[in-house]
């Protein structure tokens, strides 16, 4: 911006907060939106599935190189973690844990000699998650090899997060069951906060996301985390 209108970034940035003052934009971390959806707003599953679909799938053919035969791994609900259950579906000898119907429902359709497929109980979300009580206690008696979670939003300032505080919980619940963590997240979910955090930046090993996100973005996540890959 500063480029293009010929003034210094001071006074972009100054104009910036005056117009955030005003109500007339949001400011978020490397820059500013028009307006921003509330921290609480929680889209449909069918909603979110039809947006950003081929980098979703790039996404999920670059996190299925980390799943082999004999592991055992988990999927929160999302549907990037749905697009990655599409391409482990064929995978023999697997052991799927998940907290999603529509997920556990794509194993189940594709028949895979081998695989063990855990779906938790808990109550519905809006977005398809099975949460609470019951969903905890189930994942405070599993340990699994790699966990793939998809998140609502990432910023530098407050981590993962999502709009939903029993989902917050019940992700916190997937982390502490895995011994490797992977966020499965297209590059608009960067500067985007939900309600809750789930874990900061740095309490994850690694991402994986769409090419187009921003540099500075990516400059932040390979100083926090051990492995960011772009799809």
């Amino acid at each position: 911006m500063a480029t293009e209108l010929g003034v210094s970034e001071m006074t972009v940035r100054r104009d910036l907060n005056v117009l955030a003052a005003r109500g007339a934009l949001v400011k978020v971390h490397g820059g500013a939106t028009l307006d921003a959806a509330p921290t609480s707003s929680e889209p449909g599953f069918t909603h979110k599935l039809a947006l950003r679909a081929a980098e979703k799938r790039a996404i999920a053919q670059a996190a299925v190189e980390w799943v082999k035969p004999g592991m055992s791994i988990a999927l929160n609900s999302g549907t990037t973690t749905y697009a990655l259950a599409a391409q482990c579906a064929g995978i023999n000898d697997l052991t799927v844990i998940t907290n999603s119907p529509r997920i556990a429902e794509v194993f189940y359709a594709a028949s895979t000699p081998g695989q063990n497929i855990i779906l938790t109980g808990g109550i519905r979300t809006v977005s398809d998650a099975l949460v609470g009580p019951l969903a905890l206690s189930a994942l405070s008696q599993l340990h699994v090899d790699l966990l793939f979670l998809g998140v609502h939003g990432m910023t530098a300032e407050d981590g993962y997060t999502t709009p939903n505080m029993l989902e917050a919980q019940t992700n916190q619940a997937f982390i502490r069951s895995a011994a490797r963590q992977v966020v499965l997240a297209d590059h608009t979910k960067w500067g985007v906060t939900g309600l809750c955090q789930i874990v900061p930046l740095a309490g994850i090993d690694a991402v994986v996301t769409g090419a187009q996100l921003d540099p500075h973005a990516q400059q932040i996540l390979r100083e926090l985390i051990d492995s960011l890959i772009l799809a």
